[in-house]
């Protein structure tokens, strides 16, 4: 006799801190439409900042988890190894294919999907293992001091040009400055990211991080991409974000209630991340390029662009759930292959 496997629950805390790096993204995406003040200027700098590390950081979560359950149950591990490289490579297909869309968005499929390839080989390690492997990844991150060197524009098609930029030189996303953070967040995932005790000791790390940026600002050190002041900077965000985020998802009694209530709507946009990521391309194609005329550059293009891609990621997942890039990569991955034969044995 066969059941019908039940479809897993929802993280909302994981979910939460997906969706609002997406958010983080759309509005950073968004400031190229106007000049903002001082103030607010840095405050879109810092949202911006957070956005790829965040993203690297769950995305790592997300195979712990999955590696955990693999491994408590006993089941055969190259299948899941398989589905995560195949659906690592199809980020990276997905981004080749944003990039034609020629906007200013700085597409960060491609270093993400070469971190999440790698991440897929490492990812059933021991957390002993994972931690050296994550501070030693970001060590050799701060000794290189590549990005920021891009090759010209002609000689990205070559392939070791176009490995030397995703993986070591881009200004904007490396493999080398998302991998310690994917790494980070697969013994967080291992180990249990709803456990008090891990949150508040990746709550250590942000603060630590942010400590250290705030030592290298004062000493004056660089702050080139990828450079001391840079990586603290990144570390500090997006683990004391993800931190208070999943506290918040866990919270008890009637603030845990306020809070879960008030992080929904950041979590079923995290439920369609990707095609939303996908979504601000064509619709900063369509209003850049053929803007209403009712709609002159400046700011109001902006918050139509930010409502937009926000308000239809939302109704998408509200209404019918799984986005479509969603449905496709899991598809083509094979996980539904994975799933049956994990139900099976």
């Amino acid at each position: 006799m066969t059941t019908d496997r039940v479809p897993p629950r929802r993280d909302l805390g994981l979910d939460a801190a997906r969706g609002l790096a997406i958010v983080a993204m759309v509005i950073a995406h968004a400031h190229p439409w106007f000049v903002a003040p001082g103030p607010l200027n840095r405050l879109v700098g810092e949202i911006n900042d957070l956005a790829s590390p965040l993203f690297a950081l769950v995305m790592g979560v997300s195979a712990g988890l999955v590696a955990r359950d693999i491994v408590a149950r006993h089941q055969e591990r190259w299948p899941t190894i398989a589905h995560f490289a195949v659906r690592a490579v199809l980020l990276i297909v997905i981004g080749e294919l944003l990039v034609k869309f020629d906007t200013w968005i700085a597409v960060v499929l491609q270093p993400l999907g070469l971190t999440a390839l790698v991440g897929a080989f490492v990812m059933f390690l021991r957390p002993r293992h994972l931690i050296p492997l994550a501070v030693l990844t970001w060590l050799l991150a701060l000794a290189n001091t590549l990005p920021g060197t891009e090759p010209d524009n002609a000689d990205w098609h070559a392939p070791w040009h176009w490995l030397h930029v995703y993986v070591l030189s881009d200004s904007h996303y490396r493999l080398t400055g998302l991998l310690p953070l994917f790494l980070l967040g697969v013994v967080v995932g291992r180990v249990g990211h709803t456990h008090r005790h891990t949150l508040h000791l990746t709550l250590a790390v942000g603060v630590a991080a942010a400590i250290g940026w705030l030592a290298g600002k004062a000493l004056h050190l660089s702050t080139d991409p990828g450079r001391w002041v840079d990586s603290t900077h990144d570390l500090a965000l997006c683990a004391i974000v993800f931190a208070v985020v999943c506290m918040a998802a866990g919270a008890p009694a009637a603030v845990g209630k306020v809070s879960r209530v008030a992080l929904r709507p950041a979590a079923l946009i995290g439920t369609v991340a990707l095609s939303a990521y996908a979504l601000q391309f064509v619709l900063l194609k369509v209003l850049v390029q053929h803007p209403p005329s009712w709609l002159p550059f400046g700011w109001q293009p902006a918050v139509v662009f930010v409502g937009a891609c926000l308000l239809l990621s939302w109704l998408w997942a509200r209404t019918i759930g799984k986005g479509p890039l969603e449905w496709a990569t899991s598809e083509l991955s094979g996980r539904s292959l994975v799933r049956r034969r994990q139900t099976a044995t």
